[in-house]
């Protein structure tokens, strides 16, 4: 019995340790000036373009990719903050899974988590150069949180069938 709580236990601070450096890894990114984070996001592009242009040889010239690297840079900063924030909201639904609660109330917490700490990133971002909150961003996170905890809402309830019919 004794063991058993230990592990417990130990399971309980991993998940703790997963959160805590999840969301510095959020944080730091957030702390960075405008024009850092701008031109990591548009060498990202850049490259996914490049890689698009040599998998299915269009043809591209130099003009070409740096229009389609800058046409995706956007939509591609916001799907990595969604993903950001999916990840963080399975972590905190890993968290609330230790503790004894109903089922909907372990997916609730960890997506109000989830959306309380990119409102508080945002906050964060008030404060460094060039950079800004946004209500909107707020919202981005929020939904990237809420996507990543039905997509592991799916897959338990996959397994979970798929245990059943054995």
């Amino acid at each position: 019995m004794k063991f058993k709580r230990e592990k417990e236990k130990g399971i309980k601070i991993i998940w703790l340790i997963l959160a805590v450096f999840w969301m510095a890894l959020i944080f730091r990114f957030s702390g960075q000036r405008a024009q850092v984070s701008g031109e990591l996001s548009s060498s990202i592009s850049y490259r996914l373009a490049e890689g698009a242009e040599e998998w299915f040889s269009f043809g591209w010239g130099e003009e070409k990719l740096s229009h389609y690297a800058n046409v995706w840079e956007h939509p591609l900063r916001k799907a990595a903050h969604m993903t950001e924030y999916a990840v963080l909201a399975v972590i905190f639904l890993g968290n609330f899974f230790q503790y004894r609660c109903t089922y909907r109330r372990r997916f609730l917490l960890a997506w109000i988590s989830a959306a309380c700490y990119a409102a508080t990133d945002e906050f964060h971002q008030l404060f460094v150069e060039g950079r800004s909150g946004q209500i909107r961003d707020v919202c981005i996170d929020s939904a990237g949180a809420f996507f990543g905890l039905c997509a592991v809402y799916v897959i338990i309830e996959v397994f979970s069938r798929l245990s059943k019919d054995r």
